[in-house]
Order: C-alpha cells, then sequence, then structure tokens
C-alpha cells in the first residue's frame, strides 16, 4: 500500500475525519483530484508545499497521511507541467530516483474514504518554498502582471 501526505486547511479536520477528501472539481483546471506527495524518508520533500500554501491563502494547514493501493492510476509531475499516469507505487519510484524533486505533485483522481485516512497531524515547521521551487536567493519579478493581487504585492512593486 502506497502512502501519501495531503495538506489541508485545519478549519476542514472534522470534515474530512468524518468523511474524506472530496475532489474539488474546477471547469478551468483539467487536473481534478486530490493533491498529494508521496511520503519519504525526506521531511522537507514530504511537506514542500506547505509554504507556499500558507503565502497565498494564510492557511493553519495540517497534514493527512493517507495509504491507497499500489496497482492504483495516479498523476505524477512537476506542478505547471504535464502529468504522467502511472501506479501508486510507481509514482513513488519516480519521486525518490528524480533529480529534482521539489515541485513534483501526484494527483489522486478520486475522493479519499475516512478509512484510507491514516493520521491527521500538524506538520513539524513550515518548510519548502515561497514563489517557486528555485526562487532561493533571486529576487520575485515586481512587475504589475506577476504580482496583481499577490500578498504583499505592493511592496515588490516599489522596490
Amino acid at each position: 500500500m502506497a502512502q501519501f501526505i495531503h495538506l489541508f486547511d485545519a478549519r476542514h479536520e472534522r470534515s474530512i475525519r468524518r468523511g474524506g477528501i472530496r475532489v474539488r472539481r474546477t471547469k478551468w483546471r483539467l487536473d481534478n483530484g486530490v493533491f498529494a506527495h508521496p511520503q519519504t524518508e525526506n521531511p522537507i520533500l514530504n511537506h514542500q508545499w506547505m509554504r507556499e500554501l500558507r503565502r497565498r491563502q494564510g492557511l493553519q494547514l495540517l497534514a493527512a497521511r493517507l495509504r491507497i493501493p499500489d496497482t492504483e492510476l495516479v498523476r505524477v509531475g512537476k506542478y505547471n507541467a504535464t502529468k504522467l499516469v502511472l501506479t501508486a507505487a510507481a509514482a513513488i519510484g519516480v519521486v525518490r530516483e528524480h533529480s529534482d524533486p521539489l515541485g513534483l505533485e501526484v494527483i489522486i483522481p478520486r475522493a479519499i474514504a475516512p478509512h484510507e485516512i491514516l493520521a491527521i497531524y500538524r506538520p513539524p515547521k513550515v518548510t519548502g518554498w515561497r514563489f517557486y521551487p528555485a526562487a532561493r536567493g533571486r529576487k520575485p519579478c515586481g512587475c504589475e502582471y506577476c504580482q496583481r493581487g499577490e500578498p504583499f504585492s505592493r511592496r515588490l512593486r516599489t522596490d
């Protein structure tokens, strides 16, 4: 059984414990499903999306450890690239063997039942990137197109 980690808003903890994780359907996004990341030995990889989600939405995040069958088909790939359709076990292998695993995500194309959730816990600390995985040491673009509606964007545009 493959294990994945899903980050979610702490306000939804009761409903997730009771009814599982639902798939949010959107018209503009083709990859509908539950966004997750394989559980690995590296805690930075496990919770890499935490800082990006908190930056955009200001949420208090919790993590759910999920277990799904190894043979279930999932989509894996970089957040802004095309995804490969693989089994859950193969997706874990891709993430472990990838040369640059930051920014990888797994999309489980169905809802997660409550019995598939092993644990809900508070992640140890904020890890990950703020703007994109390779942004460390680079100043973000200050143009109005890139910073439209972003938190603290006025400060970036005036610098």
